[in-house]
């Protein structure tokens, strides 16, 4: 038996006496090279990939904080610049029907012929809707019970006599003015005074406007209306 096989047996008998193991111990191999190689590219892939989903992670956080950012402010900014109108009655038909619900943008500048709302000075708590037909600067004059309003004339042109000869612009709006207090308060205006408007409502035969309360100031009103979002078969933007 040469010294190799001899050594061999000696080892076996060893570990079935100390009963360390059942089996010989086997010789380490060493690893290759490439063997390294490859664990050491498997341990950089799954440290790059755990790093990738941490990243994504945090990019979804962030997304997810902007999203929420970007709510509230719309939030905010609904709360703080539009109201809702509940329209109670005819006085604007056939724009708004009674019962329709709109949406009042509190924080636009308004101009001719847009719809505001506002709070009338003998019914505090009260909101009417009409339309703006007469802006700070237009002529006015009244004659009998009819009053004439006229945009953009000159202060110079002597509108009575155009009313005499029947000769006035196609913009002229010609409404009668049938409670008394107000016709003689108009009587001695000659224009519309600064931050006041002449409203009216778009069904003239039953409507309370500035035939009736006269002027209204900027002060008094809340807001233009752009949207009405109810009833739903009518949902849309408005003018």
């Amino acid at each position: 038996m040469g010294p190799k096989r001899l050594r061999k047996k000696q080892q076996e008998e060893a570990y079935k006496v100390n009963r360390k193991s059942p089996y010989p111990p086997q010789k380490r191999k060493r690893r290759s090279s490439e063997k390294k190689n490859q664990i050491q590219s498997s341990k950089k892939q799954k440290i790059k990939k755990t790093m990738g989903k941490n990243k994504r992670a945090k990019r979804s956080n962030y997304l997810e904080t902007l999203v929420f950012l970007i709510f509230a402010i719309s939030c905010i900014n609904f709360l703080l610049n539009y109201r809702a109108h509940f329209v109670d009655g005819h006085s604007m038909d056939p724009t708004f029907q009674n019962g329709d619900r709109l949406l009042v943008h509190k924080s636009k500048k308004f101009e001719r012929y847009d719809i505001v709302t506002f709070e009338p000075k003998d019914e505090l708590g009260e909101s009417y809707v009409k339309r703006v037909i007469g802006l700070p600067g237009d002529r006015i004059f009244v004659k009998n019970d009819q009053l004439y309003l006229v945009e953009h004339l000159d202060n110079d042109v002597d509108l009575s006599q155009w009313i005499d000869a029947g000769v006035l612009p196609d913009s002229t709006v010609v409404v009668r003015i049938a409670q008394e207090p107000t016709l003689n308060l108009l009587r001695n205006v000659e224009e519309i005074p600064k931050d006041h408007y002449f409203v009216l409502g778009d069904n003239r035969s039953n409507s309370k406007d500035s035939r009736s309360i006269g002027f209204v100031s900027s002060d008094q009103i809340e807001g233009v209306v752009n949207f009405r979002f109810y009833p739903f078969n009518r949902f849309g933007f408005v003018h």
